[in-house]
């Protein structure tokens, strides 16, 4: 180890796996989510680390449980005795840390990437990402906002379903928005969002339309759909639920439960084959989504 606790070889989210003595239970890392990853344990056992710096900014979300009899420290930074449940903990690239903890506890892991880190600090606040970082935090619960969006990505990595990429590649944009907002040390003077207000030009949205429809069987990343716009992926998660009045993942839901209302109305394909050809997993994800949408199930909106 260096100087200030920082060591020259930092680790990726895969590398990671390797050298901590515990595993976790759910992982994004199948489901080719860009730019995070996310990972949730509800058993995490007792342990005493030195956890290795990692290349990504590493949150830690805790749940109903929190870790008690905890000794945890990083550079300066120290928190000793019980944890809080529902704070964050907020470690940035880098830095060595130490973990102590003596209880079986809930825990949400979280993995920014510096890529995605970089590109929301440039095209949403027009900051120099040099300039942007992020203090160590324990147990903080000072945000209810940043709070709220890592539980809804864990929600997503725990039930998943139709749309799940593009929902939670929003959501992290989303995330990022947040933490340099409330959580990092970026200059004041210059905190509001750029391109907070307008609309998508009527043809780009003609064209995301048109390449939803065409792709809707198939998993729709948000990157592909602010392509085909032209546009950075944060401003068209913007503009596109300015425009539409819902995000694009929402977006995809709805017309996905649109196509199965007429393949239903047709009567040629079982619901099974209706869910797969409309982008669902399975019939009770079409069911579910269905039901929400329109009010009856598709077989009751069958019989009608």
């Amino acid at each position: 180890m260096t100087r200030g606790g920082h060591l020259s070889k930092s680790l990726t989210p895969d590398d990671r796996l390797r050298h901590i003595p515990y595993a976790f239970r759910h992982s994004s890392a199948p489901l080719g989510w860009q730019g995070l990853r996310v990972e949730y344990e509800s058993q995490q056992p007792p342990c005493d680390i030195v956890h290795p710096p990692l290349t990504c900014l590493w949150l830690v979300l805790t749940g109903e449980t929190c870790a008690e009899g905890t000794d945890h420290r990083c550079d300066d930074a120290r928190h000793q005795g019980s944890g809080l449940p529902h704070a964050v903990n907020l470690l940035p690239p880098g830095i060595e840390s130490q973990w102590r903890w003596r209880n079986t506890f809930e825990s949400t892991h979280y993995q920014l990437s510096p890529a995605l880190i970089a590109k929301v600090a440039e095209e949403a606040f027009d900051l120099d990402p040099a300039r942007v970082r992020f203090p160590i935090r324990y147990y903080d619960q000072s945000s209810p906002e940043v709070i709220h969006t890592l539980t809804a990505l864990r929600h997503e990595l725990l039930t998943g379903g139709a749309g799940g990429r593009l929902c939670a590649e929003s959501l992290a944009n989303v995330l990022v928005v947040q933490l340099i907002r409330q959580l990092s040390n970026r200059p004041r003077e210059n905190g509001e969002i750029r391109g907070s207000s307008g609309r998508l030009p009527r043809q780009a949205l003609q064209a995301v339309e048109e390449y939803i429809h065409a792709h809707l069987d198939q998993s729709i990343s948000l990157a592909e759909l602010a392509a085909v716009a032209h546009l950075s992926e944060f401003h068209f998660a913007r503009l596109f639920k300015q425009t539409t009045g819902l995000p694009p993942h929402q977006f995809v839901i709805h017309q996905r439960v649109e196509r199965a209302k007429r393949l239903i109305t047709a009567g040629r394909l079982s619901l099974a084959q209706i869910a797969l050809e409309v982008g669902f997993s399975d019939q009770s994800q079409l069911t579910r989504h269905f039901k929400r949408l329109v009010g009856v199930t598709p077989k009751r909106f069958a019989c009608r």
